[in-house]
């Protein structure tokens, strides 16, 4: 009777003490290195207070011009998990083996089950003749994150990452991705609202970079100004676009950061369409938790701008 009641006490001890020695190798936080300030925000949320990711891009750097430093490569190299678009996306990546390491969790968001891609837009107008060895030819387009339903699923996988690296936190990385995904769904019917009174009018882009986000807000651009980003669009091309501007009665021309609003002239032409400018890549925000929320509004708020021409401000007259 004495060794059955000391079992009755000594069982629940052990079992304690092997619960504390498996959390043990828990305690520390993982860590977490993402691309772009898109998806950093979203694993800041999904992350809470257990740990803070590292981002690679900062300031108004795009994946296009970043190379990695030393500390860049070392971030990477220490990390238990890499969260990113895709190797087409984070060029900087595709030409090292970093992401090939067999200790690294590299998740590649687009290459995920339950993400919707989108070819590139290859029309003439969006591609001029002669373009057909063009890098975008035959791609998919990797702007997936303006979609909502895509940054829905792409907190998920977020979420199913982080809760099997860390299974002790599992409870709350699902009710901070739970929490993240119903104030998704609550902003996109928000945008949602806010963006309806345009559903029939039409715009041009400065750079294909929207086609996520009209797809998932109904709206509409007819061509692109700039094909490459590191070429000059040609007469020919503006000529055709300032065509099509007139008969299909554009709103808004729709600019990148960097890109000069003269040249959009050149398309606007004599229409009543305005000049607006998205940073889609978040690069000019506050990198941080509410930082893609930010950067969604910013993106309505431009195109709700964007629908009268603004002389003053294209000129920067006073």
């Amino acid at each position: 009777m004495l060794n059955l009641k000391l079992r009755k006490l000594i069982f629940p001890i052990i079992c304690l003490f092997l619960v504390s020695g498996n959390g043990i190798g828990n305690t520390a936080p993982l860590d977490v290195v993402t691309s772009i300030k898109p998806i950093h925000s979203l694993v800041s949320r999904v992350m809470g207070d257990l740990g803070e990711p590292q981002l690679l891009l900062t300031g108004g750097l795009t994946p296009h011009i970043f190379r990695m430093k030393p500390s860049d490569i070392k971030k990477v190299i220490n990390a238990d998990v890499l969260f990113y678009v895709s190797p087409k996306f984070e060029t900087f990546l595709k030409s090292t083996s970093l992401i090939k390491r067999p200790s690294l969790n590299a998740i590649a968001f687009a290459q995920s089950e339950g993400i919707k891609l989108y070819p590139y837009r290859t029309s003439k107008i969006w591609f001029t003749e002669g373009d057909s060895d063009d890098d975008h030819e035959g791609d998919m387009d990797m702007h997936i994150w303006l979609d909502p339903a895509n940054t829905r699923r792409i907190v998920n996988i977020i979420e199913e990452t982080l809760s099997d690296l860390d299974p002790m936190n599992t409870i709350t990385y699902v009710k901070n991705a739970n929490l993240l995904i119903k104030q998704l769904y609550e902003q996109e019917e928000l945008i949602r609202e806010l963006l309806r009174p345009l559903r029939d009018s039409s715009m041009i882009v400065y750079h294909d970079a929207f086609q996520y986000y009209e797809k998932a807000f109904s709206l509409k651009s007819f061509g692109a100004i700039q094909l490459k980003s590191d070429e000059t669009p040609s007469v020919k091309h503006l000529t055709a676009l300032k065509k099509i501007a007139a008969e299909k009665e554009v709103s808004c021309v729709l600019a990148i950061p960097g890109t000069h609003p003269r040249i959009a002239t050149a398309v606007m032409g004599n229409t009543a369409a305005g000049y607006g400018v998205v940073d889609h890549l978040g690069q000019y925000l506050e990198p941080g938790p509410e930082s893609y929320f930010q950067l969604m509004f910013e993106i309505t708020q431009s195109i709700l701008d964007c629908q009268e021409k603004d002389e003053a401000f294209m000129f920067g007259a006073n």
